[in-house]
């Protein structure tokens, strides 16, 4: 299989991801009441699709390289290719609002060397605030780290899995993985509490939800899924698909989304059932990994969704990065009418106008910032594009 390749319906899943993200964390600010609390809920879900899907691309981008070139070689086309892909603006956004907010509010920003590193997820605590929460204009930010701590793993991850050909073997370290997934779930929510309070005295609130949610360390094994999960698709991509097989996958798409329409109706009923908190969290995380692992499988090799390589989601999807960072800022923007209680319809004016400023403003500084200096930093370091998109279909 060609490296260069790339399927335009991923590129069309990081839009869905992006805007189920600014849907999530526009609605509380959007509106009130509880169809606001529930479409709350699927911030989380996106966050789970950029992951995985994050482990997809790379391996089908990077993985080859790692295990058929030089290892020095590839190691430094993948950090070159990273860092431009990432860093420019990532910079941008974060210089930007900590020089205004130290102008106009006098703040102060110690964080900032772990902001600019990318590793304010990493870690804690600083001064008894949870680190990701220091500044909490960038507390979205989280993920970027998240994603670096992803990079850094990959080349072990790539030379781990060498030499696995087997169709069976890849599917039987899927399910070792989400196995030990619900094991360290279960272990984090049983264990974590008592070590952070031991550990890390100082962060007394909010321990929890750093280690559960923003750490990258419960988030490695969504990354792994779709590493393996690209595996299972390169071993499948030569191979003309039999009716059985489509059936198959068919059923398991279909199942998938129902999985996934229902995750944020449980976490919705998660705060009225504090007697099935933990068991809500459990299924809820199982149904994100196993559905994004499948859903990325359907599309890309059986042309599932294939509406996600059309010319207009594709666009969404290249300034997916852009909307993710800039949506934040950009609530204020999409509160038309009246600001306390608006009804259901106008709220759902609010949140499509949301997403179409977030995409608009992400499309100009894709074209101004992110392309350009990505392009330039390529070019200056004799690095290429990994790929080409070409759209979906079934092979």
């Amino acid at each position: 299989m060609n490296d260069q390749r790339f399927i335009g319906s991923l590129t069309g899943m990081r839009f869905v991801a992006a805007a189920t993200v600014v849907l999530g964390h526009g609605a509380p600010s959007l509106g009130h009441g509880w169809l606001a609390d529930l479409i709350a809920q699927v911030s989380s879900i996106g966050m789970t699709m950029f992951f995985v899907l994050s482990g997809f691309v790379l391996w089908l981008n990077y993985a080859g390289r790692f295990q058929a070139q030089n290892l020095g070689g590839a190691v430094r086309e993948f950090v070159i290719a990273r860092f431009a892909r990432l860093y420019p603006m990532y910079a941008v956004v974060a210089l930007a609002i900590v020089t205004y907010l130290m102008i106009a509010r006098g703040l102060s920003a110690p964080s900032l060397g772990f902001i600019l590193t990318m590793t304010q997820a990493w870690f804690p605590v600083q001064d008894g605030t949870m680190l990701v929460a220091v500044v909490p204009q960038l507390q979205h930010l989280w993920s970027i780290s998240v994603e670096l701590f992803f990079y850094l793993l990959f080349p072990f991850v790539c030379i781990l899995l060498t030499g696995i050909v087997r169709l069976s073997t890849m599917i039987w370290l899927a399910a070792a993985n989400i196995l030990v997934f619900a094991l360290t779930i279960a272990a984090f929510f049983t264990f974590g509490d008592a070590v952070l309070r031991a550990a890390v005295p100082s962060l007394q609130h909010d321990g929890m939800q750093w280690l559960t949610y923003y750490a990258p360390y419960l988030h490695l094994a969504q990354f792994l899924a779709g590493c393996l999960a690209a595996m299972i698709y390169q071993n499948r991509a030569r191979a003309q698909p039999g009716r059985t097989e489509r059936y198959r996958v068919t059923a398991l798409f279909w199942l998938s989304l129902a999985g996934l329409a229902c995750a944020p109706v449980l976490l919705f009923m998660q705060p009225r059932l504090p007697g099935w908190s933990f068991s809500i969290e459990l299924t809820v995380r199982l149904i994100e990994i196993t559905a994004f692992s499948i859903l990325c499988i359907a599309a890309s090799r059986y042309g599932h969704a294939s509406w996600l390589s059309s010319r207009a989601v594709v666009i969404g999807g290249e300034c997916s990065y852009s909307i993710y960072l800039l949506h934040p800022f950009l609530i204020r923007l999409a509160m038309i009418g009246k600001p306390d209680q608006p009804g259901a319809v106008e709220f759902v004016l609010r949140l499509a106008l949301f997403v179409a400023i977030a995409t608009a403003a992400a499309w100009v500084t894709y074209m101004l910032i992110e392309a350009p200096s990505r392009a330039w930093i390529r070019r200056a370091f004799g690095t290429s594009a990994p790929r080409e998109v070409i759209p979906a279909k079934a092979n």
